[in-house]
């Protein structure tokens, strides 16, 4: 339920950002690409800190 509302905020947002043409572009593409930049350090940390737990039980 989460995700679904997070894809219709992302959709108004998209909209909202429409009339600026290029501005709206540059900040909904430095939005997404920030999303993704912080979904690759957050699973970088989850799988060193799962790494770490790996050593300590060995």
């Amino acid at each position: 339920m989460f995700l679904f509302f997070l894809i219709v905020v992302s959709s108004v947002v998209g909209l909202i950002l429409l009339p600026f043409h290029e501005i709206g572009l540059m900040i909904g593409f430095g939005i997404i690409v920030g999303c993704l930049i912080r979904g690759l350090y957050l699973l970088h940390e989850i799988n060193r800190k799962l790494d770490q737990d790996k050593k300590e039980v060995l």
